[in-house]
């Protein structure tokens, strides 16, 4: 049959039909058409003229920009890593082994042990530098079904995530101006968060780039903060106050079982490494700069960390970490009290607006990332078609970023931090483990492959230990709850083989949607 040709905001769109059960030289040339807002519609037809069976849009997306340097990429992870962990698991982290120099070691066995994790993915991310980080990983590794596994738990994941980091940066604001125990105070953090939520989406809409500048100057400003930090420590020290750094070993406890909960609660701190995986195909000479991304994060945010717990050890005691979960705000509140009320006061807001301001950059860098995992899924032909549409005008993934918006403020509304951190722990160690194994996996598997950076084999086997304990530790400690999140995950396999597998349900009605949106962005940006 002969092309239809249908008229979208002013633009004549062609589309011919196909076949999707035809292959090889059964097929015509394709015609593709690009709309201003970046869909790309393919629809092909039988050489031979017949009308075909099951006629579907078959819709392939745009490329996203090449447009981060290594220096970005850098601040992406930066920036999403320190971001609320490093004021909230201090707290969590002391608590569970009692003295700060096991405390400090939880800290840097953390360290080594994302730096492991992060190792890994660089070498597979320079092996296959693709958009989408893990779920390309599995794929290459584990074929298409378990792949549409990991996008599923990937994008509950990535909705929780946000959710927590906009949690925790409106609890922070809000004690700028109202009291923990208000009456209205839950309600105010909920829709505080889901403002924040709603202006981290519209910046990245704008642009990517839009999006780093934004993210990069809260990342100056939260290293600012930082340096205020290690600074009042340094004059602390310089005054003679050397009781609490020279507690060392005192007061720990041991009981072990408390330190799996310090090592979790270390780990969500360096939470956000795999974010430079994601945006790999975004990364310019991915090959190179994504390994060397990799590394140089994980050295500088283990140092920053260890310096930073080491002040905040300087200016309070173990007693007091204990004791408060703003520690952030305790440390300034401790170090002006000596110079009188007001002083107080000022660090009290000095630290309470520095945690609010490092929490909103890692929420802009969680979103920016996460976003594009929709886009992929599209690409892959495992999610519906309307999440490939890409803005022309500002190359970024419109709906992709609407979706994620959306499903994080639905989680915002459930309000309880712990148990979200809990859940994004668990789901995400399961895929991160398959990962690590995938690095030993590929080696024999696909020995030609072009390996630019490559890791010594000890790495990925101590990730793969790491995460089945882990994994195995969540479930001893929360059967229930593991095991419900286990069979969400298990019910991605149903879902696959009836609906992503054909993808004949996902056209007949995403197709539809994606013209009129096509059709109403097409006349808005014309």
């Amino acid at each position: 049959s002969s092309g239809i040709n249908a008229e979208y905001g002013g633009l004549m769109v062609e589309q011919v039909t196909t076949n999707p059960l035809a292959t090889g030289n059964h097929l015509s040339d394709e015609k593709t058409v690009l709309s201003s807002y970046g869909t790309l519609i393919e629809r092909d037809q039988e050489a031979n003229g017949t009308k075909p069976e099951i006629e579907r849009s078959a819709l392939k997306i745009q490329d996203l920009e090449q447009s981060l340097s290594l220096t970005h990429t850098i601040s992406i992870a930066v920036s999403q890593i320190i971001g609320s962990g490093i004021f909230v698991s201090p707290n969590v982290i002391i608590k569970s082994v009692g003295s700060m120099g096991v405390s400090m070691i939880m800290w840097l066995v953390g360290g080594l042990l994302a730096l492991c994790g992060a190792l890994c993915f660089g070498e597979l991310g320079a092996l296959c530098p693709k958009s989408g980080g893990e779920l390309q990983y599995i794929k290459l590794t584990y074929g298409r079904m378990a792949s549409f596994v990991n996008l599923w738990v990937l994008l509950i994941v990535s909705s929780m995530g946000p959710a927590v980091i906009a949690l925790t940066f409106s609890t922070y604001f809000l004690s700028l101006f109202m009291e923990n125990d208000s009456d209205h105070f839950v309600l105010a953090k909920k829709c505080v968060a889901a403002l924040a939520i709603l202006i981290v989406v519209a910046i990245c809409i704008y642009g990517t780039r839009a999006g780093v500048r934004v993210q990069n100057f809260f990342m100056v400003m939260k290293f600012l903060a930082i340096g205020v930090l290690i600074l009042l420590a340094i004059i602390f020290l310089c005054r003679g106050r050397t009781e609490n750094i020279t507690a060392g070993f005192e007061d720990t406890n041991t009981n072990f079982t408390g330190w799996s909960n310090a090592l979790l609660s270390s780990l969500w701190a360096y939470n956000g490494w795999t974010s430079i995986n994601v945006v790999a195909s975004e990364v310019k000479n991915p090959q190179k700069n994504l390994p060397r991304a990799l590394i140089i994060t994980g050295v500088v945010v283990t140092l920053s960390y260890i310096v930073i717990n080491l002040s905040y050890h300087t200016i309070l005691s173990p007693e007091e970490l204990k004791k408060s979960e703003s520690i952030a705000v305790l440390a300034g509140e401790t170090f002006f009290s000596e110079y009188g009320g007001s002083w107080m006061i000022f660090g009290k807001y000095l630290f309470g607006a520095s945690v609010a301001l490092s929490t909103f950059g890692a929420l802009l860098s969680i979103i920016l990332s996460f976003s594009r995992l929709p886009h992929v899924g599209t690409m892959e032909h495992m999610l519906p078609s309307v999440f490939g549409l890409v803005s022309r005008k500002n190359k970024t993934p419109v709906t992709s970023l609407v979706f994620l918006g959306f499903t994080s403020i639905c989680c915002v509304w459930p309000s309880n931090i712990g148990d979200l951190i809990v859940y994004v722990g668990f789901l995400s160690w399961i895929f991160w483990g398959l990962c690590f194994l995938a690095v030993i996996i590929l080696r024999f598997k696909q020995p030609s492959l072009r390996r630019p950076f490559r890791v010594p084999l000890f790495i990925p086997v101590i990730a793969i230990v790491t995460s089945l304990y882990l994994i195995l530790g969540s479930i001893i400690a929360e059967p229930l709850i593991s095991g419900v999140w286990l069979l969400v995950t298990l019910m991605a396999v149903p879902v696959y083989y009836g609906y992503v597998d054909t993808e004949e349900s996902c056209n007949k009605w995403s197709g539809a949607l994606t013209q009129r949106l096509t059709s109403y962005f097409d006349s808005n940006e014309s």
